[in-house]
Order: C-alpha cells, then structure tokens, then sequence
C-alpha cells in the first residue's frame, strides 16, 4: 500500500482563468465599497489498495482519492488580507488501477463535481457574512491606548 499527495487546484473555473471556483462581491462597510472574493481550492490525497504480484495475474489494484476543498475569503483583490474560511467540504471517489494510473480520470471526476464546490462556495459565503461583517467593524475600531 502507498500513499501519494498531490496539492493543486484541480477545480475548474467559475470566474477568472486562474482555475478554482470564485465568487466576487461588493459591500458597503462606512460608506467604502470592499470587495470580497471567496476562492475554493483542492487539496487531493490519494492511497493505493490491493496488489497485483509480478507473477500472478488477476491482481486488484484500487485507488482511493480524497478531494479536500478550502474556501479562501480575500478583502479588496489581489494584494489584499486573506485566510481560509471553511475546509469543510470532502468529495471522495475510487478509481480501477494504480493512483498514478488514474491520475486523469481523478482530476475529471472532481472537476465534474464543480457544481457541488460551487454550491458549497455559495453556502460558506452566506455563513460568513455575519463574520465578515464583525472582523471590518473590530479593524475599524481606533485602537485602544
């Protein structure tokens, strides 16, 4: 049994060329707009079961992946604050083969999942309104001396 990580945004892309699913939008905080985009990346790991010995034929050799996508919340474009704001989300599947085999047929399954990462983007950005709002009120607050 093996064990491989292969790190990447293996999603396709909602908005932008850049890969990954994106969703963009504006506030208005103290009468500044802020714009806020949420990016979904994936993180694969994989492990190979089974064997399938050199003298023997008939081996059976699966590989169990495990997609773990985490939505990235970005204040005012490209340079501006980030960090991740759920990992919650895990698509999981199995392929025929070596992981190494199957590497392709992994990256089209995620990537027909694509409207599932995106509904999850959907939902993380619903969930962290409420938050969102509180951390632009503390950094406007004058600090305390």
């Amino acid at each position: 049994m093996t064990m491989m990580m292969l790190l990447g945004a293996l999603t396709a892309s909602l908005a932008g060329a850049d890969g990954g699913h994106l969703h963009r939008t504006t506030i208005e905080h103290r009468g500044t707009p802020v714009t806020i985009d949420y990016r979904a990346s994936t993180a694969l790991s994989t492990r190979q079961t089974g064997m399938s010995p050199p003298t023997r034929t008939g081996g059976v050799v699966r590989c169990a992946w495990v997609a773990r996508v985490a939505v990235e919340r970005r204040l005012g474009g490209a340079d501006g604050l980030s960090r991740v704001v759920d990992t919650g989300l895990q698509l999981k599947g199995s392929q025929p083969g070596t992981c190494t085999a199957a590497k392709k047929a992994i990256e089209r399954e995620v990537a027909a999942r694509g409207d599932e990462v995106r509904r999850h983007v959907l939902a993380v950005v619903e969930r962290d309104r409420a938050t969102l709002l509180a951390e632009l009120e503390a950094a406007a607050r004058p600090n305390a001396s």
